[in-house]
């Protein structure tokens, strides 16, 4: 049971902004119950755990990060670091996307915020909860096996799942007969299969630059 007068907040997802916001609410013990952290794959670091898979991953759930094998961030670890929480000065400022998930989970340990994670449960639905004192009804299902449900109550929920998982592709005409190969930036990984062979890249944004 929740203690009178605390509140109780969910976090969607455990990568960089789900796990400042579970720090900081489980910060603060007076205001806040422990924080429910769901998080849909088996660990912490959200956009920034890289896998060479692309499309679906084992367990049925689409791949979330966009990351490709020889990333770098775009922006200096000076910039990127929580105030509380600095990079190894050792580190060069633009870093390996490896680094920044090592990073991201040594934050983790450091704020014990693991211990609020519950890994491999997966958000289906977020709705105003019935009557009069409000809330939040939020069910969630195993990612393993989705008959295993259930549905809590929050005082509030902090969405922190990210925005960069579902690619967008544009009405292109021509596009459905063209012969060649098109990929998506987001199941990009390496050069190497592209050696030799006329690229055309639609799109200056950070993913078409880099």
């Amino acid at each position: 049971m929740t203690a009178p007068g605390k509140l109780r907040v969910a976090v969607i997802g455990a990568g960089a902004a789900g796990l400042c916001a579970a720090r900081h609410l489980a910060a603060h013990p007076e205001a806040f119950a422990p924080p429910v952290v769901f998080e849909a794959s088996g660990r912490v670091g959200g956009t920034w755990v890289y896998t060479e898979e692309t499309g679906q991953s084992p367990d049925g759930l689409p791949i979330h990060s966009s990351m490709y094998r020889d990333l770098r961030t775009n922006l200096p670890k000076e910039v990127m670091a929580f105030p509380d929480f600095p990079f190894d000065p050792s580190l060069p400022s633009f870093l390996h996307h490896s680094d920044v998930l090592a990073y991201l989970e040594s934050y983790a340990d450091h704020f014990r915020v693991r211990e609020h994670v519950r890994f491999s449960w997966l958000v289906d639905a977020v709705s105003p909860a019935e009557g009069a004192a409000g809330g939040w009804d939020v069910t969630a299902c195993r990612a393993q096996d989705r008959r295993v449900r259930a549905t809590e109550r929050f005082d509030a929920v902090i969405v922190c799942s990210g925005h960069y998982s579902d690619p967008f592709v544009p009405p292109i005409p021509g596009l459905e007969t063209f012969p060649g190969r098109v990929l998506h930036s987001h199941e990009y990984r390496c050069p190497e299969p592209f050696a030799g062979r006329t690229v055309v890249l639609l799109g200056a944004g950070p993913s078409g630059v880099a």
